[in-house]
């Protein structure tokens, strides 16, 4: 009887376990992922402040 206790919480710590580390897998997942979604909006936007000043530059020559 005692072994099939054991068994029994060893199995249902197993299971809790392995629920645990798969959540803090997916959460580790969207922590990554929001990293990288914040470094490309910050590519993003140093991409769209380089072109804006290009144009600007453009037009300026354009004008003499």
């Amino acid at each position: 009887m005692t072994k099939i206790v054991k068994l029994a919480s060893l199995s249902a710590a197993a299971l809790i376990g392995a629920t645990l580390i798969g959540g803090c897998t997916d959460q580790t997942a969207r922590d990554q992922a929001q990293a990288a979604m914040d470094a490309a909006k910050g590519a993003q936007a140093c991409c769209d402040t380089n072109t804006e000043r290009m144009n600007a530059m453009y037009q300026k020559t354009m004008r003499k």
